[in-house]
């Protein structure tokens, strides 16, 4: 990565690849939600395809309506089944929400450090372009406003008051 790069590209890499998978386990569990629900419906066809029919026997009757509580019980799993599903639908949207909220907040760290980046990069090109100016303007008027040359040694320092090279 660059020196000056976004150092938390990989966490936002990692971000994006959570936020993909709880995307998949949307998809898969909204799937198994719709087969439980589809099992639901075939299980209540079947409930209302056993009626009993008016001239039938006792033992037809009696089985008939032992065909219906078995089935009427498999409706009852299934509706459970399919409720459970939808649960886990719920579960699953609530973490592809709390992935996306914190890939989002990654990438909005990564457009705060571009945006800063670029400011950094024109505050530079402006500077660069008032030294130029600030230069030119100078050469414009001329040596004569130049500081005069030192031709000698430096007699004493600022800081100790003793000439240079003595103690």
């Amino acid at each position: 990565m660059a020196k000056n790069g976004f150092r938390l590209g990989a966490v936002l890499r990692a971000r994006k690849a959570q936020e993909d998978a709880a995307k998949a386990a949307v998809v898969r569990a909204r799937g198994e939600a719709a087969s439980a629900h589809g099992t639901v419906h075939t299980r209540e066809r079947d409930l209302d395809g056993r009626r009993v029919t008016d001239g039938a026997t006792s033992a037809a009757f009696a089985a008939t309506l032992m065909a219906r509580q078995a089935i009427a019980g498999a409706l009852s799993a299934a509706i459970g089944a399919a409720s459970l599903a939808d649960e886990t639908v719920q579960e699953r949207l609530d973490d592809l929400t709390d992935a996306a909220v914190q890939h989002r907040t990654i990438e909005k760290l990564q457009e705060r450090h571009d945006l800063t980046r670029k400011q950094t990069a024109a505050a530079i090109e402006a500077k660069a372009v008032d030294d130029l100016t600030t230069a030119a303007a100078f050469n414009r008027r001329g040596n004569h406003d130049r500081p005069a040359k030192r031709l000698g040694p430096v007699i004493s320092s600022p800081v100790s008051g003793q000439a240079p090279g003595t103690k």
